[in-house]
C-alpha cells in the first residue's frame, strides 16, 4: 500500500492545515499544465490528498482498512481536488483543462556565422497529426484506469493506452513528415533551446505539443566564442611585436584592419568594439585579438649576426 504521508512529505501526525499546505505546494509544482513530465506525480499527490484531507478516510487508511475501489470506483478525477482549491476545472487561467500533445526534441548543428547573423534554417522531422478518429479503447483519454490487487488492498493505476500510444487517436494517429522554416535568433549560444509552438505531436481533443530545438555550434577554424565576445588569435613574430604591424582579420562582416602598436604587450588582447555577438538585451559584444609570439624554426648566419649586434644595444642587453 502506498505511503500517502510520504508522498505529501508530511508526518503521520500532520494537521489538516499542514496537509493542505503541502498539497498546494506540490500540486502547483507537478501540475501537467506547468510541468509536462509531472502528470503521474500529480495524480499520486492528488490521490494522497483525497485520502488524508478527509478525516474518516484518513482513519480508515491509518487502520489499514480503506478500499480504493469503493472510494474511487472507475472514474477518479485527479484534478478535482485542484479545482476545488484553486477554482476552475483543474487548469491554469481557464475554466477547462486543455490536453496537450507531447513535445518533440530536435538537435540542430549550426555554424558560428549562423549565430552571428541569425540565419534562416529549414529542418524536416516526423510528428503525429490527427486522423480525426478517436481511439475506442480509451475513449480518446490516452490512458486506461484499472484496479489491481496488492495483498488485501486494491489500488487504482493509470497506464498508457496500448492501442493509441497515449495520444487518443485510433491507431495512434497519422504520422507525417513535416518541414518548417525559421530564423535563428542573433547571438544564440551553444546548448540553448529554441521552442517552436504547436510543432510537436497532436493529441485527441487538445492542442499540439511544441518542437524543442537544441542548438549545437560547430567549431570554427579562425574564431572562438566566449559569451558575447568573439576571440581571434594572430601569430606574430618578435620583430613585428617590437616595430608594430597592421594585420587584417577576416571577420564575418568583412576584413578588418587592426594596428598592432610598436612594442606591444602580447599578453593583452587588442579590442575592436561591437564586433562580437548580441546579448539577450540587444547589446553587442566585442572582438578580442590575441597575439601569439612565434619563433623562427631555424636562423641563418646573417640573422644570427644581426641578433648578436642587437644584443649589444641598451634595450636588449
Amino acid at each position: 500500500m502506498k505511503n500517502y504521508y510520504e508522498i505529501l512529505g508530511v508526518s503521520k501526525e500532520a494537521t489538516q492545515e499542514e496537509i493542505k499546505k503541502s498539497y498546494r505546494k506540490l500540486s502547483l509544482k507537478y501540475h501537467p499544465d506547468k510541468n509536462p513530465d509531472g502528470e503521474e506525480k500529480f495524480k499520486e499527490i492528488s490521490e494522497a490528498y483525497s485520502i488524508l484531507s478527509d478525516e474518516q478516510k484518513r482513519r480508515e487508511y491509518d487502520n489499514g482498512g480503506i478500499n480504493l475501489e469503493d472510494l474511487f470506483g472507475g472514474g477518479y478525477d485527479p484534478f478535482s481536488a485542484f479545482s476545488n482549491m484553486f477554482g476552475g476545472r483543474g487548469g491554469f487561467g481557464s475554466t477547462t483543462r486543455t490536453k496537450r500533445g507531447r513535445d518533440l526534441n530536435y538537435n540542430l548543428n549550426i555554424t558560428l556565422e549562423d549565430s552571428y547573423f541569425g540565419n534562416e534554417k529549414t529542418i524536416s522531422f516526423n510528428r503525429v497529426s490527427t486522423n480525426n478518429k478517436m481511439c475506442v479503447t480509451c475513449q480518446g483519454n490516452g490512458s486506461i484506469n484499472q484496479m489491481i490487487q496488492q495483498g488485501p488492498f486494491k489500488q487504482m493505476i493509470s497506464t498508457v493506452c496500448s492501442s493509441c500510444g497515449g495520444n487518443g487517436f485510433e491507431g495512434g494517429g497519422f504520422h507525417k513528415k513535416e518541414e518548417v522554416k525559421f530564423k535563428i535568433p542573433r547571438g544564440i549560444d551553444d546548448g540553448l533551446l529554441m521552442k517552436l509552438r504547436g510543432k510537436g505531436n497532436a493529441v485527441w481533443g487538445g492542442i499540439d505539443g511544441d518542437l524543442l530545438i537544441k542548438i549545437t555550434i560547430l567549431p570554427h577554424k579562425l574564431f572562438k566564442r566566449a559569451a558575447e565576445q568573439l576571440h581571434y588569435t594572430e601569430d606574430i613574430n618578435f620583430v613585428d611585436i617590437c616595430l608594430g604591424k597592421e594585420i587584417v582579420v577576416n571577420h564575418f562582416d568583412g576584413p578588418i584592419k587592426i594596428n598592432v602598436p610598436e612594442n606591444s604587450d602580447f599578453k593583452k588582447p587588442l579590442r575592436v568594439k561591437e564586433k562580437g555577438f548580441y546579448d539577450s538585451q540587444g547589446f553587442k559584444g566585442d572582438l578580442f585579438v590575441f597575439l601569439n609570439p612565434i619563433n623562427p624554426k631555424k636562423l641563418t648566419d646573417k640573422e644570427k649576426e644581426l641578433l648578436g649586434e642587437l644584443k649589444k644595444e641598451k634595450n636588449f642587453s
